[in-house]
């Protein structure tokens, strides 16, 4: 496991498991940062199969949103997939208002349904 301060990465098998921190203190600072070493890792890794844990996550912030939306262009021009779990119904009405799940995002219910899907 490779733990980086706004996120923790497992490997598993061809797929990669991202579990977000709990975002709840998160300043403009640490949400560029999030950003950089999302994007940085998915430049450099290129994942076939990213599996992204929100559960942590008490609310959704534009600056998140952003990050997440970045993740997934730069997954797709890879050929790869991004597939978010754990969303609290806070973040779930957000992103469901925002009209991304099931045309941006890919949700499921938990771990398991993700990692199968």
């Amino acid at each position: 496991m490779i733990s980086i301060e706004c996120f923790r990465i497992e490997q598993c098998g061809d797929m990669t498991i991202v579990r977000l921190v709990d975002n709840r203190f998160f300043d403009t600072d640490k949400y560029e940062q999030l950003q950089q070493d999302l994007v940085a890792f998915v430049e450099r890794q290129q994942p076939t199969k990213l599996v992204v844990d929100l559960s942590s996550l008490v609310y959704l912030s534009t600056a998140l949103t952003n990050t997440l939306l970045i993740a997934q262009k730069r997954l797709q021009a890879n050929s790869g997939t991004m597939r978010l779990f754990g969303l609290s119904e806070t973040v779930r009405e957000a992103l469901q208002h925002l009209k991304l799940i099931g045309t941006v995002f890919a949700v499921y219910a938990d771990e398991t349904a993700a990692k199968n899907a």
